[in-house]
């Protein structure tokens, strides 16, 4: 009884730390594939559109980013627990097809990022995916365009925007709009602005005459969040570099779900391994009672051949001897009668 106790504390205390240590990884690759769940459904959202509905959302989305020339940033993003409620705003109509507040996605390959883009910076938004920075350019491209794209990092829960310090110039993120793939290359890479320098962060944020630009904006440094990192890029032409056949469609996969795969694995042989066992204790609890009828079958057959053999006579050791003593017996007589015979006159 202790053994089992002990093996079922230490398995316990296994599953516990092994638990802690892969819980970022499980929930990261769960939130990958949530996204891509997401993703999933804005693109078959917008496969079903025709060119007259497209037309229509970029016509919409020209004209709203139309109606003012200077990006607002009023307060700080990730300060924000929850802003006013977007779904009675002119800014929700816009480039949310599918009406889930979804206007897009971010890929960015060097750190094997795809996100989706929501409407608004609330909390709840940012835990998941990356939102557009309400008061800035929407994404849609053209000249004198400038859009900020938020995300968290450094979550227990998710990667977003972890990775994004090791994006160099020259490296390239794509937004996925509608039906069209915008492609911007950095150009450059703010690494430590106060949170509270509203002036650096407009001057940073800025729109441009001519400019099509695009501003990944996070907080910096882990814990600490004191400091903005803001990557920005200029958009260049897409060459369909995204692209990628269906060996690289799998191998991309293993590596998004790697844990998942694993924890499924595991689940399932640790199930075969518990049914394999109820199976065996079924068999030796079967033969054990096999076993124990033959036994008892036994039994009743000798009790059965005793009792049958008590109406017959018993021999025993005596009886030869006693066959042995009856011709001396006889031949003790006749010589007594002799002697008797002899002794008369």
């Amino acid at each position: 009884m202790k053994r089992k106790i002990s093996t079922f504390l230490f398995g316990l205390l296994f599953l516990t730390g092994f638990g802690i240590l892969a819980y970022p990884t499980i929930a990261d690759q769960w939130n990958t594939y949530r996204q891509s769940k997401l993703i999933s459904n804005y693109d078959s959202v917008v496969n079903e559109m025709t060119e007259e509905d497209f037309e229509e959302a970029w016509t919409a989305a020209r004209n709203y980013n139309q109606t003012f020339d200077k990006n607002s940033i009023r307060s700080d993003v990730f300060g924000i627990s929850k802003s006013e409620d977007m779904k009675a705003t002119e800014y929700w109509k816009m480039l949310n097809a599918a009406g889930d507040g979804i206007m897009g996605y971010i890929t960015i390959p060097k750190i094997r990022v795809r996100l989706s883009i929501y409407h608004g910076t609330d909390e709840d938004v940012l835990q998941t995916g990356v939102g557009h920075l309400n008061g800035t350019k929407l994404p849609v491209g053209g000249e004198s365009n400038h859009s900020v794209l938020s995300a968290h990092r450094g979550l227990p829960s998710a990667k977003l925007f972890t990775d994004i310090d090791q994006l160099k110039k020259k490296d390239r993120f794509y937004l996925h709009i509608l039906n069209e793939d915008l492609a911007y290359e950095v150009d450059q890479i703010l690494p430590m602005v106060d949170k509270d320098d509203y002036d650096a962060l407009e001057e940073a944020l800025k729109i441009e005459e001519g400019q099509d630009y695009v501003t990944l904006f996070t907080c910096t440094p882990y814990g600490v969040n004191s400091h903005r990192l803001l990557v920005r890029g200029h958009r260049v032409p897409y060459d369909g570099e995204l692209e990628s056949t269906p060996v690289e469609s799998m191998v991309q996969a293993i590596q998004n779900y790697y844990m998942l795969y694993l924890l499924l694995g595991l689940g399932v042989t640790v199930l075969a391994i518990l049914t394999l066992g109820r199976i065996m204790k079924k068999k030796e609890k079967l033969a054990g009672a096999e076993e124990k009828a033959e036994t008892d079958r036994n039994s009743d057959e000798g009790r059965q051949t005793e009792a049958a053999g008590d109406g017959k006579p018993k021999e025993t050791d005596e009886s030869p001897r006693e066959n042995k003593r009856e011709p001396e017996k006889e031949s003790e007589k006749k010589s007594k009668e002799r002697k008797t015979r002899k002794r008369e006159p």
